[in-house]
């Protein structure tokens, strides 16, 4: 018996499949968590296309001479949903609550300020704190849009700690 035991003991036959199996579980959990990121990162971009897809359809379909568009377009929520969901997402990417339009104005540091609701242009940005010098107030819609993240490997990789709902919205000057 002791004979036996030391003979196999001894035996190194099967110990490069039990070291590829160790290594390859390595290289596996690698490559999933290649896959969802990647795949998180694609969907993002497509969620940003979506939202800039629909601003863009906003401005097409209806006609700035006739601003607000949120009042003024009757079509403009089903332009929009039509562009949203023209991309790979398809109706998976929708719209988030409502498309939005207001009066705003650059200040100081060349960042967008509310100056008042699209239903009031307000003559200059006067109100607007640190507007800049000369500033006059622009009307811009937004597109909100969300879409709901799955990782192909829940559990398994990085991707389940990301957020499940990206949630974009894009801007469109109107006038």
């Amino acid at each position: 018996m002791r004979k036996r035991l030391n003979g196999f003991t001894r035996d190194e036959r099967g110990v490069a499949a039990i070291e590829m199996a160790a290594v390859a579980g390595f290289f596996i959990i690698g490559a999933m968590n290649v896959t969802d990121v990647g795949r998180y990162a694609y969907l993002t971009s497509e969620v940003n296309a979506a939202a800039q897809g629909g601003a863009q359809a906003a401005l097409v379909a209806c006609d700035v001479a006739h601003t607000p568009a949120t009042v003024n377009c009757p079509g403009l929520t089903a332009a929009v949903t039509t562009a949203i969901q023209s991309t790979g997402l398809g109706d998976n990417v929708t719209l988030d609550g409502q498309i939005t339009e207001a009066y705003y104005c650059l200040d100081t540091s060349s960042t967008l300020q509310l100056a008042g609701p699209a239903s009031s242009k307000p003559s200059d940005c006067s109100g607007v704190p640190k507007a800049a010098a000369g500033a006059t107030p622009t009307l811009y819609l937004q597109v909100p849009v969300t879409y709901t993240f799955q990782p192909i490997f829940p559990g398994l990789t990085f991707a389940q700690g990301f957020a499940p709902i990206v949630k974009r919205t894009a801007w469109m000057r109107m006038a």
